[in-house]
């Protein structure tokens, strides 16, 4: 495998070990072989979050897959993480008019999936003292936004109870 071929494969999967191991296990160990670099890895990382910033309004359908996406992708570590962060966090501000749907993916996104949580954007975010500020005012704003036509959602009301309790429990840690 040459390094171009090992760019191509690792953008197939966003740089996903897990998917590129369980999809094509062979390509994965001629990969792992290779032994990119970190500074590679950083570079290609940054590329596939700016495609993912470049998209990210553009399809409002699927907005809650480019965040998600944005989220695992800064959570590895190989970027300028407070730099993205910031980024996503202005993309969120002009997410005014996102419909039920995606603000309740979105918020399962930031509250995490699984326990104690170490996989949604409030963890990331929490590392950072004044990006989990802007966080907070941020996924307020996109709560209150939906609020009114929740009334009747349960899994909206579960993502924004599981996204609070997220954020109370790695706030102390600011």
């Amino acid at each position: 495998m040459t390094l171009e071929e090992a760019k191509e494969f690792y953008f197939r999967y966003n740089g996903f070990s897990f998917h590129m191991d369980r999809e094509e296990p062979r390509k994965y160990n001629s990969f792992r072989m290779l032994d990119i670099g970190k500074d590679v890895l950083k570079k290609w990382d940054e590329e596939l979050l700016d495609d993912y910033f470049g998209s990210l309004l553009s399809a409002p359908d699927r907005i809650w897959v480019s965040h998600g996406n944005i989220l695992k992708i800064i959570s590895r570590n190989n970027c300028d993480a407070e730099k993205y962060l910031s980024l996503l966090l202005d993309e969120m501000d002009k997410m005014e008019d996102l419909d039920l749907s995606n603000t309740t993916l979105l918020i399962e996104n930031m509250a995490g999936r699984t326990e104690p949580m170490t996989d949604g954007g409030v963890y990331i975010f929490c590392k950072y003292p004044d990006l989990a500020e802007k966080m907070g005012r941020v996924m307020e704003r996109l709560i209150d936004h939906c609020f009114a036509k929740s009334k009747t959602d349960e899994r909206f009301e579960n993502a924004v109870h599981r996204y609070r309790k997220s954020y109370d429990t790695w706030r102390p840690y600011l």
